[in-house]
């Protein structure tokens, strides 16, 4: 169990949102940061790195 930031109150998990908890004396609810996701940047990266692997040989 965790404490409540409003009141101080015990905190339960809420069982209907994972990342989620709720207070059992105020009732108030609140959420933890999620974790961060990838942008989508990670697929143009890795299509960038094979181009420059593809033209290394231009290089020398």
């Amino acid at each position: 169990m965790q404490e409540c930031p409003r009141c101080g109150g015990t905190a339960e998990a809420d069982p209907e949102h994972p990342n989620a908890r709720w207070c059992l004396s105020c009732w108030h609810a609140w959420t933890y940061p999620q974790e961060p996701s990838c942008g989508g940047s990670l697929p143009r990266l890795a299509s960038g790195l094979r181009v420059l692997r593809e033209s290394r040989h231009l290089n020398r």
